[in-house]
């Protein structure tokens, strides 16, 4: 190992031990100085995952990425580490150096696909010949032709008179007043500021609408938190009037509700385009996620914290949710039976992450179609399921060449158009 190397892997270490020691509330006072000093030389997405980060193994593959080492060594330290497993396995597809970034996260990211699939080897069949299609037959740098950025903190924002403020290159500070409120922006987030004692009756609708490739954090003028992924939409009240707090979802978000007693929290979720899809979900205060996609199969439901009824607007069935579990709205209406799931692969995108467990590729490629505002297009049939963790904060590429490593899928990337084959 190189003493440059070392030297990043003591960085590394140090960084991760502050990070680690931040969310246990045990840095002192020379510590949060170096920690400061370290989150503003990055940018501010980075800078959010850090702050809600908690594994440190996600913290390492982020700051590993960073920093990168190197490839030859992370390629033997995928082999390494898969090694135990008994069976064959392909490794990581080789690049130039340098051509698409450093690749250090794929010893994580790439060891933890393949040997989570063989703990769920029901599931799983591995077939570790070289798929006979055209595409798999060309080489790496004949199918990435080029590479695109992940997504970022984009938005628009229309207020009641029908005006629209780009976020993105928004200054920080006040942005707009909506009757008796203030409209201000800061690093990301848009926030609300309401005096509740002013005798305003009409209500001043406003919509907060993320692109493809684009995220935003809204703090309601009741307190409330919204996370807002991307090609989503939130229309809401500037101020709360009357015995309810209720805002309009389209896509996908995830709430952290401030309790009111006196004026539960309602979210109406439809899907414009998808059959006509609606309903409702509930809540005094509670942490939960809707995912509302059109293109996806149903509309999903998920607590973590507190308690929350779904209903349909077409049928009277309804669920009650328990933290841990989730509930769905059929392409007809019907609404399942909670059933317990793992909320961190359901929040994951809140935290910087794609998190997969036993996903289809379709899936996984809707979610890096709205992350990377590319097109998908498919050359042939892929039955596998995919387990893995990856940031979001990296290039496609990346995303695309972990996926590669299981030797199931190979991709092909022509500007916005991402191919997908055997």
């Amino acid at each position: 190992m190189s003493p440059s190397d070392q030297q990043i892997i003591q960085t590394i270490e140090h960084i991760s031990s502050l990070l680690l020691k931040k969310t246990k509330e045990e840095l002192n006072a020379e510590e949060q100085a170096a920690l400061n000093d370290w989150l503003s030389q990055r940018p501010e997405a980075d800078i959010r995952f850090f702050d809600t980060a908690t594994d440190l193994d996600e913290i390492e593959k982020v700051l590993q990425y960073m920093y990168g080492i190197d490839e030859e060594r992370a390629l033997a330290d995928v082999l390494n580490t898969i090694h135990p497993v008994p069976v064959q396995v392909i490794p990581v597809v080789p690049v130039r150096k340098g051509h698409f970034g450093k690749k250090v996260l794929l010893k994580y990211a790439a060891a933890a696909i393949v040997t989570g699939a063989i703990v769920t080897t029901a599931v799983f069949v591995f077939n570790r010949s070289k798929p006979n299609t055209s595409v798999a037959a060309l080489p790496v740098e004949q199918r990435y032709h080029n590479d695109v950025q992940p997504g970022n903190d984009k938005a628009v924002l229309q207020l009641a008179d029908g005006r629209n403020i780009v976020l993105d290159t928004s200054q920080n500070g006040k942005i707009a007043s909506q009757g008796n409120t203030a409209v201000n922006k800061q690093d990301g987030i848009v926030l609300y500021n309401s005096n509740q004692h002013s005798n305003t009756t009409a209500i001043a609708w406003n919509t907060l609408r993320t692109p493809r490739g684009g995220q935003y954090q809204l703090q309601l003028p009741d307190g409330s938190k919204v996370w807002l992924n991307a090609q989503s939409s939130l229309r809401f009240p500037a101020s709360f009037m009357g015995n309810e707090r209720l805002v309009e979802l389209t896509g996908e978000a995830y709430f952290e509700v401030a309790k009111d007693e006196q004026k539960p929290f309602k979210v109406i979720f439809s899907s414009p385009n998808g059959g006509g899809r609606e309903g409702a979900v509930e809540v005094l205060g509670t942490h939960f996620n809707i995912n509302a996609y059109d293109d996806e199969d149903a509309m999903k439901t998920t607590l973590l914290e507190g308690k929350v009824k779904l209903s349909s607007f077409k049928n009277d069935g309804s669920a009650i949710l328990k933290p841990g579990e989730q509930s769905s709205l059929s392409q007809t209406s019907r609404i399942s039976q909670p059933i317990p799931v793992q909320t961190e692969e359901v929040i994951a995108w809140k935290d910087g992450l794609f998190r997969f467990q036993d996903a289809s590729i379709e899936s996984i490629m809707r979610q890096v179609a709205r992350w990377y505002d590319v097109e998908i297009v498919y050359d042939g049939k892929i039955e596998k399921q995919f387990i893995g963790t990856i940031p979001r904060q990296v290039p496609v590429s990346t995303v695309l060449k972990i996926l590669e490593s299981t030797g199931w899928v190979h991709f092909v990337i022509d500007g916005k158009k991402i191919t997908v084959a055997p």
